[in-house]
């Protein structure tokens, strides 16, 4: 029947008018029964066409488009297709993207023969074109070569179909689907098995399966066929080899896993026979037993075990590390655990579990290297060189936490390297800026994947030594939320208690922290944690007097940046010994030492200095400092090359700059009056008492960049006696405010009713005050302690008293009912406290005493004294309270240029061990009790010689509650 279907005659030669349906990824074949899926309105189209036709039995040319995946119009066509007859058709629907419904119908037609169109007559809606077919020829199929090539092609469609579908890339799965078993293969004639083979083969391409229709010559088309068979049988080849590599290996791999167990069983059952005792693993062998047989080349696990060896890990390391190196032999090195397992064990070996640098225990070497790397900084010298004492008396000493406080710029961070220099130990810095998880300082697990140690046993391990400086830098600025806090992670390693078996999550087992010097910096006290900050030995770095910064920039930043700028030779060192040559060799490290000069090229006034860390770079530190010197070096490199030409508009420049020079030797001098024609006009202003007018004091505050002047300005309008404050102030400035403001109201209040001739009982609180005293005449203490009769305070009140209505009518007679009516000072007005500088956020108490000066200046339309600057807090009774940053509120004072302070009497002990001497000489502090010791001395009219200080005994007579009626 097949051989009658493919053989069986055709009205051969040119077919008119013939329905064309183009088929995209498929090739119907001849002979061959196939499905077609077709849009519903292409059915329509070609029924109309059939029924215009008039044929009984419809006939359609199916080829497919060039273009794979669609069906329009612009699609070209292959020329060959295949002559079928529709043997049946259903509907059905189905769905496609969009989730978009459509009808399709399923064509079942038969392949007839090959046709090639001749001409196309129409392309829409459908395609029509004459065609002309092609018969398969009879005689052809006796051809002794196609016989042979017939022969081939079921031999190799033999082999595919008896090899499993995982070797033969799907072949044999398709080829089944066909063919029943081999045997049915040679009854296939040869033309329709090729066409078979054509439609059958998994691995051929649409363009391939497309070539095998477009062959209508039989032997052409059997050897293409046989060629397609040659390589899917390649395939199968390649396959099989690799499943047998595959195979082979994985036996290597058993059998070497195999042979290590039992390796371990002999030396166990060797053991047993040899000591008498089970063998308890590699963990307690001798150096020799760590070689497992002489001369035999050693693996990555017997390297491991010889690194292990040489480390002498702790007693509980040796035990986990062993138990580890157990696991990694067990495991195929083709495993991720073998990896993860490796590199534990590399990180374990490479700690310094015991190894440690001698320190320098030269007392007077270390303090030599401290005293020229610093200048100042005492506190924190005599601090290292009293560890080193210790240390020097008992070896196993702890090492300190030390945490460094101090606004940017007073040295901290370069002192950590100085500090590691004098003891003679390795340095490393960490940066905690930013630091959110706590996993970056106890590292992470172990499960999970890219897991690493913390940055503190990372330090370890770069440095080799187990006692060496590690400097925690900004350790404020560590980052907290909901989530992380890495400053409890900080708890257990910056406590000399705990420290000791300092649990890395990586690690899984104690190291050893407290021979490590910790030294901790940071700019705020207040935002690090209470419970880590009470582990720390805080150190306070205040900022540098005008002296001690032109002292540091003569001896340290101007010669820096000197040969930074090539204007000066650099000075071999002895640090310098031990620094790698540059990659060009000594000798090119020498020329470009000869290229600089070897006297400076540069030189400043001590005046010149002075002039510009007041005017240019007021601050704390000295990074400003260094950036204004380095200004300067570059305006000299500029003028010393010949390219500093003066415009004609500069003539100002003409006239002063010349005298810079250079010299007959190459030098350029800068003096005072130089610098505005080189870094421009003055940043900051001279005299800042120019801006105290009525209402206005001068207060200090303490910043993390260092202590700040902190003006204090009230103003009062017509309104209806409310209180405003401004500034971005906290709740407590605030509170100070209206506590200054009570205050005031209550002396006017009581000083009114003492001099109306009231006698009022007053009850005050407090050790050695007294329980009920009288208005009248007080014997008053002035500031300092000494007796002043009459009070400079108290004639400015009667004045101001007796001045206003507060007290008398018309007539000159006391009228109560008047005096209750005006009690308050301020009566009806709107009083209005601003703090300049809004844009920054102010809190704190010590703005208690200046907020106090500037509403009693503007209430006895007087200004304050403009020499002075104050900072104290305040109570209710007048009393004044010791505050903090003693030492940085006073050089804020000595860099701005005052000439007076006054200090709460509780800081006498701060400002007589920390404020320099330097500034003790140029300006005088005071100590006050009350706040009317602050009110007399900023309203007087003229300063009278401080008297001797009031004992503890008399703190009770020096501090009365007002100045004008009691004996307080």
């Amino acid at each position: 029947a097949i051989q009658a279907q493919i053989f069986r005659g055709h009205e051969m030669g040119t077919q008119r008018d013939v329905f064309i349906l183009g088929v995209g990824q498929q090739v119907v074949f001849p002979a061959i029964r196939t499905n077609i899926l077709v849009p519903l309105q292409t059915f329509q189209e070609l029924v109309e066409f059939c029924e215009k036709q008039g044929k009984a039995q419809p006939h359609i040319g199916v080829v497919t488009f060039k273009a794979t995946g669609g069906t329009k119009a612009d699609e070209e066509l292959h020329k060959v297709g295949t002559y079928c007859r529709i043997a049946a058709h259903a509907q059905s629907i189905t769905s496609t993207e969009g989730a978009r419904e459509h009808s399709v119908v399923t064509l079942t037609v038969e392949g007839q023969c090959r046709f090639e169109i001749e001409r196309t007559k129409q392309t829409s809606p459908f395609y029509v074109a004459d065609i002309r077919l092609h018969e398969e020829r009879e005689d052809d199929t006796r051809d002794p070569e196609v016989e042979r090539l017939a022969q081939a092609v079921r031999e190799q469609v033999s082999f595919l179909m008896g090899q499993p579908a995982s070797q033969s890339g799907g072949s044999a799965t398709s080829l089944r689907g066909r063919l029943s078993n081999a045997k049915s293969v040679k009854r296939i004639p040869p033309p329709l098995l090729a066409d078979m083979l054509g439609l059958t083969l998994a691995e051929l391409s649409l363009s391939e399966r497309q070539q095998v229709l477009s062959t209508f010559a039989l032997k052409p088309r059997l050897e293409l066929v046989l060629d397609f068979l040659g390589k899917a049988a390649e395939v199968h080849r390649l396959s099989k080899e690799m499943d047998s590599k595959m195979r082979k290996r994985s036996e290597d791999e058993l059998r070497e896993t195999v042979l290590v167990r039992q390796l371990q069983e002999l030396r166990r059952e060797m053991s047993t026979l040899r000591n008498g005792q089970p063998w308890q693993g590699d963990g307690n062998d001798s150096e020799n037993d760590f070689d497992e047989e002489q001369g035999e080349e050693q693996d990555d696990i017997g390297m491991l075990r010889e690194l292990l060896m040489k480390a002498r890990l702790s007693p509980e390391a040796e035990k986990l590390a062993q138990k580890e190196l157990r696991r990694l032999q067990s495991i195929q090195p083709q495993q991720a655990e073998y990896t993860v397992s490796k590199t534990y064990l590399e990180t374990l070996a490479g700690l310094p579990w015991a190894e440690s640098s001698q320190d320098e225990l030269d007392l007077n070497k270390a303090s030599a290297i401290l005293e020229g790397d610093h200048y100042g900084l005492q506190k924190v010298k005599r601090r290292i060189l009293e560890f080193l004492a210790v240390q020097r008396l008992r070896s196993d000493m702890k090492g300190p936490i030390l945490c460094l406080h101090g606004p940017p710029g007073v040295g901290k961070t370069s002192l950590g390297r100085s500090v590691a220099k004098a003891l003679g130990r390795k340095f490393h810095r960490i940066a905690l800026g930013g630091v959110r998880d706590e996993a970056e300082i106890r590292g992470h697990r172990r499960t999970y994947i890219g897991s690493m140690p913390g940055n503190i046993i990372q330090a370890l391990a770069s440095v080799k030594v187990n006692n060496p400086v590690i400097l925690l830098d900004e350790i404020d600025k560590l980052t907290r939320n909901a989530m992380f806090n890495p400053s409890g992670a900080m708890l257990e390693l910056l406590d000399p208690e705990q420290n000791n078996t300092f649990k890395d999550h990586y690690l899984n087992t104690p190291f050893d922290l407290s021979r490590v010097l910790f030294l901790c910096t940071c700019n705020d006290l207040n935002t690090i944690d209470r419970p880590l900050l009470d582990r720390m030995e805080v150190i306070d770095l205040s900022g540098y007097t005008v002296e001690e910064k032109v002292h540091i920039a003569t001896t340290h930043l101007l010669p820096k940046q000197r040969i930074l700028h090539a204007l000066e030779q650099s000075k071999p060192t002895e640090s310098d010994a031990g620094l790698e040559q540059p990659a060009d060799g000594p000798a090119a490290a020498e020329g470009k030492q000869a290229c600089m000069p070897r006297e400076p090229q540069l030189v400043m006034s001590q005046q010149a200095l002075a002039d510009m860390i007041t005017k240019w770079t007021r601050e704390s530190g000295v990074r400003s400092l260094e950036r204004r010197i380095a200004q300067l070096c570059r305006w000299a490199a500029l003028r010393l090359a010949g390219q500093a030409e003066a415009k004609d508009s500069d003539r100002i420049v003409e006239v002063e700059l010349p005298e810079c020079g250079p010299n007959s030797k190459g030098q350029l001098t800068i003096e005072a009056h130089h610098l505005s024609h080189i870094l421009g006009a003055e940043i900051f202003e001279s005299d800042p008492a120019e801006r105290l007018t009525v209402g206005v004091s001068m207060g200090l505050g303490v910043t993390p960049t260092g202590g700040q002047l902190l003006f204090v300005e009230a103003t009062r309008t017509k309104g209806c006696g409310r209180l405003t404050i401004t500034g971005q102030l906290g709740e407590v400035m605030r509170e100070s405010v209206s506590t200054a403001m009570s205050l005031l109201r209550s002396k006017i209040y009581y000083s009114v009713l003492a001099a109306s001739g009231e006698r009022r009982s007053v009850l005050q609180v407090g050790p050695g005050s007294l329980v009920e005293a009288e208005y009248g005449a007080p014997q008053n203490r002035g500031v300092g302690g000494t007796e002043e009769s009459p009070n400079q305070f108290l004639e400015v009140f009667n004045q101001f008293i007796t001045s206003s209505d507060l007290l008398v009518n018309s007539d000159g007679h006391g009228s109560d009912d008047k005096r209750r009516k005006h009690k308050d000072p301020f009566g009806n007005d709107d009083v209005h406290v601003h703090f300049p500088a809004g844009a920054i956020p102010k809190d704190g108490p010590s703005a208690g005493i200046a907020t106090t000066l500037a509403l009693a200046s503007l209430l006895l339309g007087r200004p304050v004294r403009s020499d002075t600057a104050v900072t104290g807090e305040i109570t209710l009774r007048g009393h004044v309270l010791p505050v903090g940053g003693i030492r940085d509120k006073v050089l804020a004072a000595h860099r701005i240029g005052l000439r007076h302070v006054l200090l709460p009497y509780g800081n006498q002990r701060h400002a007589k061990d920390e404020i320099p001497a330097a500034a003790m000489g140029d300006m005088e502090l005071h100590f006050v009790k009350h706040i009317d010791e602050v009110l007399a001395w900023a309203f007087a009219d003229d300063v009278k010689p401080w008297g001797p200080e009031v004992s503890a005994n008399d703190s009770s007579m020096a501090s009365p509650t007002f100045a004008l009626s009691s004996k307080l």
